[in-house]
């Protein structure tokens, strides 16, 4: 079977590798049929994530077609899979809770664990969440980050009527603006950016943009923060109203709070971590229910390139160019 190995940084490669051979108890052997490369993916491909590892096989935002099962498992041959590409262990203290998310012994497929880009390959079956027909197979590819921004929105309890300001156009932060305009929040997508808010126009009718430059102070009830950048906490302080909640999804290394204004204005900050598996159902159900979100979110797909092609989707991944790039892999094209 072929599969993509990434045997260093800036050095991928495709290749053969045997058969994954039939799962054990309580696991599904799995063909892919298509994944999505996102910013993990190209921060790994640099070597700028401290937590991969190499070589490693990418591969984690995917869709895939159950070929076995083992003993114990509900899936049955046929089926098409999400996959949950965060371990977990069910006994630390943050599991107990429900949080599988920051489970003390998680890993990460694709980034220090085997991925999933490989057209035969064994997970356990519990990290495997079934698709409804009525979801595409390039939709199913991108709910892993729409499941991130699912975590997030509700982190926030963004409802009808709520302004809302998503800061960074990024793919989370236009899923981000997305869901929140499904939800009947009134949104804004913001960025540094105009290229980004031309894509989050397109993607999501109806939604305001601005520059960050062009921003309101004590505007909205929420704010997401989805940017990513040093001064993107800062920003989300000034924009947010008082009273009213930041929610932190982008990973700057560290940024600046300004705690004067934060604590007179008595705002909440949430982190917000990817997600838990009711993540994916939930977000699975709305899509399976909403044709005008799915519409949208079939928008948000920039293209998508069969196994042999894969450099040049991850050169649209690497360049920065707005919309998610896919791998397909054979049998796995679009429905």
């Amino acid at each position: 079977m072929r599969q993509l190995v990434m045997e260093a940084p800036s050095r991928l490669r495709l290749c053969e590798a045997e058969a994954a051979g039939s799962p054990g108890d309580g696991q599904v052997r799995l063909h892919t049929i298509m994944g999505g490369i996102c910013g993990s993916d190209t921060k790994v491909y640099h070597g700028h994530l401290r937590h991969a590892s190499y070589p490693v096989r990418p591969g984690h935002e995917l869709v895939a077609c159950v070929v076995e099962v083992g003993a114990g498992v509900d899936l049955a041959p046929g089926d098409r899979v999400v996959i949950i590409p965060n371990t977990y262990c069910g006994e630390c203290v943050p599991c107990r809770r429900g949080q599988t998310n920051v489970c003390v012994r998680k890993a990460s497929i694709g980034i220090n664990a085997p991925g999933g880009f490989a057209e035969d390959w064994v997970i356990e079956a519990k990290y495997a969440v079934p698709v409804p027909d009525e979801v595409s197979d390039v939709e199913a590819a991108m709910v892993e980050p729409f499941a991130v921004a699912w975590h997030a929105v509700h982190r926030a309890r963004v409802s009808a009527g709520d302004e809302v300001l998503i800061l960074g156009s990024g793919t989370e932060g236009a899923l981000c603006a997305m869901l929140a305009q499904s939800l009947g929040a009134r949104v804004t997508a913001a960025d540094v950016r105009e290229d980004r808010l031309a894509f989050v126009r397109r993607i999501v009718p109806g939604v305001r943009t601005a520059l960050v430059s062009e921003l309101e102070a004590d505007a909205y009830a929420t704010v997401v923060e989805a940017a990513g950048a040093p001064d993107a906490i800062a920003a989300a302080v000034a924009c947010v109203q008082p009273g009213g909640c930041i929610v932190a999804l982008g990973l700057a290394e560290e940024a600046r709070l300004p705690m004067q204004v934060f604590v007179r204005k008595e705002a909440s900050l949430l982190g917000s971590i990817i997600y838990v598996r009711q993540d994916f159902v939930d977000a699975l159900a709305r899509l399976k229910g909403d044709p005008a979100l799915r519409q949208a979110f079939d928008k948000l797909c920039a293209g998508v390139w069969p196994l042999e092609a894969y450099a040049e989707a991850y050169h649209h991944a690497l360049s920065g160019k707005p919309g998610k790039a896919l791998i397909a892999f054979e049998g796995g094209a679009s429905r």
